[in-house]
């Protein structure tokens, strides 16, 4: 799950007052599992040297601990003490003393002020140093000397280990760009998963993030939670497994409105999506081309031929038999007779819709027409259609708000595309999806998502699992295929034949 500060704080509280453990042995196990891990992670038997900069908080605190810990590894350590105010917690005061008496009997343990470290500072090649400057509390943008020490960490050419969140960044909301901050190679944070490590405009600050499980009690939702992030566990539950006796028919049967001349590989892609992820039929309605095109590259689909030669202009849905779910948009273009077709379709269509690329840009240039989405349809925006949907945003943190209020308002599932999708749900909940990689950014990849997310739906899937599911799948599916292929060399069609592979995966 996604928490915020309060939720930590009062987790901490009750574990403390549940076990019982003092704050003085959790930020001891806390730290001790931050250094087992960071021992796994980097090399630092090739290390030269180790820096820890602490400062004056519990995260100064934390550092400290890691500090000691490194030093009884016999590896190379030197405490960097950032206190400018004088004022420091109880558990930093102690993990000090711990430094300052420890410090007799292990040379490899040096421990000085910042003052004093950047007159003469490490002149080692390999140096990791470990931020421990600040960690989720913080209320306000490093101002005065904490932010020439960030600058200072930041110049270096130091491999940067953050510990709990890189000093400066705010978890809960935007942190403002002129804002100092951390840049981190490596974060570990602790127990659960932080909005500001999920979006985009913090990549370069946080760096790779490994949560790590330091016993913390879980406690009610209503202090901060505020997202889940979706595992291979919960969804390979959601997986229904074949029966025995399926047929085609009671696999379902899925209507794709997709392609036009200009971009026939659209409803191919779609198409073949939706047949990989297990729908009993697909109906393509589609031009005169792509159909000419449909047989050759997938002949399991089903055709419908439209009337226009261009574009998609009219279908007459209601003549499918046994139709169980409907998806539009992919490559339909956004002419006047494609706008007519949609206006029709929501008419005519009172089940859930999935509404995809071109059908998005059209329900922006007509916005009257959100008022007639279907209860739970699914909308698959990636981050430039989603402007045109609902207004832009000023960062990342806003733009999954407006997500969430879009979702609520029209009673609909939004799917926010990128790394880290964001899913909205009607409820107001939000749900993170964690599969996929940059390959994926490459034309046609929402295509698949569509037919995926069309199979599901057609399948019997609810809505909401649809959507979830469908996410997951094609992030791994995306994973999958970089078994064969690199990220430069990934084409959508990559994942498309790879959804067999994450369906079984899944199920392992």
């Amino acid at each position: 799950m996604i928490v915020n500060n309060n939720y930590i704080r009062e987790s901490e509280r009750v574990t403390m007052e549940t076990e019982p453990i003092s704050s003085t042995d959790l930020m001891e196990r806390a730290a001790a599992t931050l250094t087992d891990q960071l021992l796994k992670d980097v090399r630092i038997g090739d290390v030269e040297q180790v820096l820890v900069f602490c400062g004056p908080g519990n995260n100064g605190g934390d550092g400290l601990v890691i500090a000691r810990l490194l030093a009884y590894s016999h590896r190379p350590v030197t405490v960097v003490t950032a206190c400018f105010s004088g004022v420091t917690t109880p558990d930093f005061d102690i993990n000090l003393q711990r430094i300052r008496q420890m410090q007799q009997n292990f040379p490899n343990l040096q421990c000085v002020s910042f003052e004093e470290y950047k007159e003469n500072p490490t002149r080692a090649t390999f140096v990791v140093a470990v931020d421990a400057l600040f960690g989720i509390g913080l209320s306000r943008p490093l101002s005065g000397d904490y932010a020439e020490v960030v600058d200072f960490i930041n110049a270096q050419q130091h491999y940067v280990v953050a510990v709990d969140v890189p000093s400066g960044l705010f978890i809960d909301r935007h942190t403002p760009k002129e804002a100092p901050r951390i840049r981190a190679h490596r974060t570990y944070s602790f127990q659960w998963q932080k909005w500001a490590f999920l979006l985009p405009e913090n990549a370069e600050f946080v760096g790779t993030v490994g949560i790590l499980d330091i016993g913390l009690r879980r406690v009610d939702d209503s202090f901060g939670r505020c997202g889940e992030y979706l595992t291979k566990e919960d969804m390979a539950r959601l997986l229904i497994p074949p029966k025995k006796y399926a047929h085609k028919g009671s696999n379902g049967h899925g209507l794709l409105v997709a392609g036009s001349r200009l971009m026939p590989g659209a409803a191919i892609l779609s198409a073949t999506a939706a047949l990989r992820s297990g729908i009993g039929k697909v109906t393509v309605h589609t031009t005169a081309n792509v159909a000419t095109a449909l047989p050759i590259a997938l002949p399991e689909a089903i055709l419908d031929i439209d009337i226009n030669d261009e574009c998609v202009s009219c279908c007459h849905w209601d003549e499918i038999p046994g139709l169980t779910a409907v998806a539009i948009g992919p490559g339909i273009g956004q002419t006047t007779l494609s706008a007519a077709l949609l206006r029709d379709l929501l008419s005519d269509v009172h089940a859930p819709i999935i509404f995809d690329a071109d059908a998005l840009n059209l329900l922006a240039k007509n916005k009257t027409l959100l008022a007639y989405l279907p209860d739970n349809s699914i909308l698959t925006p990636h981050f430039k259609e989603f402007e045109r949907l609902a207004g832009a945003s000023d960062n990342d943190f806003d733009r999954v708000e407006r997500a969430s209020n879009f979702a609520k308002k029209h009673n609909v599932i939004v799917i926010l595309k990128g790394a880290n999708s964001v899913i909205a749900m009607p409820d107001g909940k939000r749900f993170v999806n964690p599969t996929g990689n940059p390959g994926m950014a490459t034309a046609g990849s929402g295509d698949v998502l569509t037919g995926v997310l069309l199979a599901l739906l057609a399948k019997g899937y609810a809505p909401q699992l649809a959507a979830l599911l469908g996410n997951y799948l094609h992030g791994l599916a995306g994973d999958c295929a970089l078994e064969t292929e690199s990220p430069e060399s990934l084409i959508a069609s990559d994942i498309a034949k790879n959804l067999g592979k994450a369906i079984k995966r899944m199920r392992e």
